[in-house]
């Protein structure tokens, strides 16, 4: 919870915006549309009745639990009162060109307010909430609260992950634990279980907006949620063929196989479930080492597989938490998730503090030369470690309860949006493509 000094902050923010924007409203108009979207959609944000080359500051705030991020672009209008987010270059802000989504994709925490570095939905059946504000003149970011700033509009902007009609059931089958969800429409339809890295807990957003474009898609829990261990130590690989087998033969899912999508040890997680049974037909790896990490993996209560460890005397501090990928000795064995002739597509940031990414390289050089072609890999210029659904900002650090530390992220702003924006169409097209269908499903709201 915010303390209480924080809350009459954001109060006396939004008492601000509607008194001026009462004063104003009647004159200058912000347009969304669409306002209500999934959030993998582009808007288009206009702003009209301003006066000719008149400077405005345009605006966003969002509050997502503990999570507050904001944005804002410096505009002038057109000789006919207009600005156009989509045609209209930002002067300054937090970015800067002609980008459609700039205004979504460059919102930064708070300062002092945001006590969670991550803008991420954990509750997938209600909406990010956006809220946007067109205020007179070139405003700095951090100069947006004071009580001269003239505030001409406001609207709002809901951002979806999950599809009003896609329906979720939690799952507790034996000892799986997560959230299933299914698309519009008669089925079966392709099946893909969806896995993210050591933050644990039961993350449904990607899930989610995967469904929402035609997945029955299970988001797979398995560390620190419910009943599941909380050490990565106590892990045990039957749980995650389990899960595959219990997805496969699930009768809403067309029967010939399965995909896994994991970022960071849930793509390390993903190339072994490929090494390890055919019923995973498609791998995506987001940002997951080819090698298995932090600890060795159990199976049945026995070694599987050998993780390698982490150095702390090679951690190297930053502004933004440690950079870890130097720490590791990366000399344990690449997984070779090509075995059973699975698709898989690799995504990397090239600007990746947590991993050496120069490792997934040699992932396709250790692949047999004839099944190559089964492997596209992806590493992205200046992107970092998170590669989360577009027009996400960029998550710059994370406060590991596993490790005990704050670790760095890495990557560009503007060169990780890119990056998510061209990773999220590759993803779709790709379990699109080479899992088994029956018809594909691509919903507006």
């Amino acid at each position: 919870m915010f303390a209480l000094r924080d809350k009459r902050y954001i109060k006396a923010i939004s008492g601000l915006v509607a008194s001026h924007s009462q004063r104003y409203s009647s004159m200058v108009f912000v347009n969304i549309s669409p306002r209500v979207a999934l959030v993998d959609e582009k808007v288009s944000i206009t702003v009209s009745g301003l006066r000719p080359q008149q400077p405005v500051t345009v605006k966003v705030w969002v509050e997502e639990g503990k999570a507050v991020f904001s944005s804002c672009g410096h505009f002038l209008a057109n000789q006919q009162g207009q600005v156009n987010a989509a045609q209209h270059a930002s002067l300054g802000g937090t970015y800067r060109g002609v980008d459609r989504m700039g205004l979504i994709w460059s919102m930064k925490p708070v300062p002092g307010i945001s006590k969670n570095p991550l803008l991420r939905k954990r509750d997938v059946t209600t909406p990010l909430v956006l809220k946007l504000s067109v205020i007179d003149g070139h405003v700095p970011l951090d100069d947006l609260h004071v009580d001269s700033t003239v505030v001409l509009a406001t609207d709002e902007l809901e951002r979806w992950y999950k599809h009003r009609t896609v329906r979720r059931i939690v799952v507790r089958e034996g000892s799986l634990r997560g959230a299933l969800f299914f698309p519009a429409g008669e089925g079966p339809f392709p099946g893909v279980v969806d896995m993210i890295g050591i933050t644990g807990g039961l993350a449904e957003f990607r899930a989610a907006l995967m469904a929402s474009r035609g997945f029955v898609c299970f988001a797979l829990a398995y560390l620190g949620y419910d009943d599941l261990p909380t050490a990565v130590t106590d892990i045990d690989f039957d749980y995650f063929l389990n899960a595959v087998n219990w997805l496969a033969s699930h009768p809403d899912v067309q029967p010939g196989g399965i995909g896994v999508v994991g970022n960071c040890k849930g793509g390390e997680l993903a190339f072994l479930l490929g090494m390890s049974t055919d019923k995973v037909k498609v791998l995506v790896n987001l940002s997951g080492i080819p090698m298995y990490s932090l600890a060795d993996l159990q199976k049945s209560g026995q070694c599987f597989w050998k993780g390698f460890k982490l150095n702390e005397r090679k951690i190297i501090p930053g502004d933004e938490g440690v950079t870890l990928k130097n720490s590791f000795s990366y000399d344990n064995e690449i997984i070779p998730a090509w075995a059973n002739n699975a698709k898989i597509l690799y995504l990397c940031g090239e600007n990746d503090d947590v991993w050496r990414t120069d490792f997934a390289h040699t992932f396709v050089e250790t692949c047999p030369e004839e099944k190559r072609k089964n492997i596209e890999l992806i590493i992205y210029p200046g992107a970092g470690h998170e590669i989360e659904p577009p027009y996400t900002p960029l998550m710059t650090s994370f406060v590991s309860k596993t490790l005990g530390m704050t670790i760095a992220m890495g990557g560009q702003p503007e060169a990780h949006a890119a990056a998510q924006e061209d990773a999220w169409k590759r993803l779709l097209h790709f379990l699109h493509k080479h899992l088994p269908q029956k018809h594909h499903t691509t919903s507006r709201l």
